[in-house]
């Protein structure tokens, strides 16, 4: 594969972050020479006709082809057909949360399903006029039911009563908590894009008008690979997500740990009030 085009290794890679588990190429690229004024000038001039000599025979209009040899064909290797790579099948549309969360309890459509702590796809009340978009179910979440119902969201969640927010619907990126959260290796965009449907079907179903995306991390997959987060840059700048106003700020963790980032939470959330207007 090292000899494939950049933009062909590009799209391979992409293909996979989509859910193709084989990509195939039913021929190799041909090296493209560089062209030489030279050259062109050769391609450009047609081709001139000899005349043939006195007395030469005429060239047959066609010869016949000499059939191969039959021990020659059963040597040679059999060629295997350009291969579809198989694509899985996409999420289907959910009536309601409920469909929603079955669904995601018995989803194995990434590796995380098989190294997963708990499956929680969703938190706060079914409708809002705002949602927040996490990375996964945090803390006490799992055992209490919902996303950000533990105590470390309390802090958080104050900040967001106090800036004249009703409660916010919650979605995840990974419906699945990792067994290991510190293993960044199975947290990437190949299992976010397989898990794309479950959230973005919970934000639209929650009706919510904005959205606040929690960190850096779930900043990055809900933008997807070919736009580049820098953070802290894009903290409180508004940003489209599939055709909602988004918003990203700190994770009520980090908050719980560094009191200083309070002025801009409350700025987020306030942006945030101003993104859904009248309630």
């Amino acid at each position: 594969m090292s000899a494939l085009p950049e933009s062909v290794l590009r799209w391979t890679r992409y293909q996979r972050e989509l859910g193709v588990d084989e990509v195939v190429l039913d021929r190799r690229p041909k090296p493209v020479a560089p062209r030489t004024p030279a050259a062109d000038r050769a391609v450009a001039a047609p081709p001139r006709k000899t005349a043939a000599p006195a007395g030469a025979p005429a060239a047959p209009a066609s010869r016949a082809r000499k059939p191969p040899d039959p021990a020659v064909l059963a040597a040679a290797p059999a060629v295997r057909p350009a291969s579809v790579a198989p694509l899985r099948s996409a999420i289907p549309v959910f009536a309601d949360l409920q469909e929603l969360s079955a669904h995601a309890r018995a989803c194995t459509r990434c590796v995380l399903h098989g190294r997963r702590r708990s499956v929680l796809a969703t938190g706060g009340p079914d409708r809002s006029t705002w949602a927040i978009l996490t990375l996964y179910a945090w803390g006490e979440d799992a055992s209490r039911g919902g996303i950000l119902e533990g105590d470390y969201a309390l802090p958080f969640l104050d900040l967001a009563r106090e800036s004249d927010l009703p409660p916010p619907a919650v979605a995840s990126i990974f419906a699945c908590t990792p067994d290991n959260p510190s293993d960044t290796t199975i947290q990437g965009f190949t299992e976010a894009v397989r898990c794309r449907g479950h959230w973005l079907q919970r934000l639209k179903l929650s009706g919510a008008r904005a959205v606040l995306v929690l960190d850096h991390k779930a900043t990055s997959l809900a933008r997807g690979p070919a736009i580049s987060v820098d953070w802290p840059a894009v903290r409180g700048q508004v940003w489209d997500l599939d055709g909602l106003p988004a918003v990203s700020t700190h994770h009520p963790t980090r908050l719980a740990r560094q009191e200083s980032l309070r002025p801009e939470v409350e700025s987020d959330l306030r942006r945030i009030r101003s993104l859904i207007g009248d309630l």
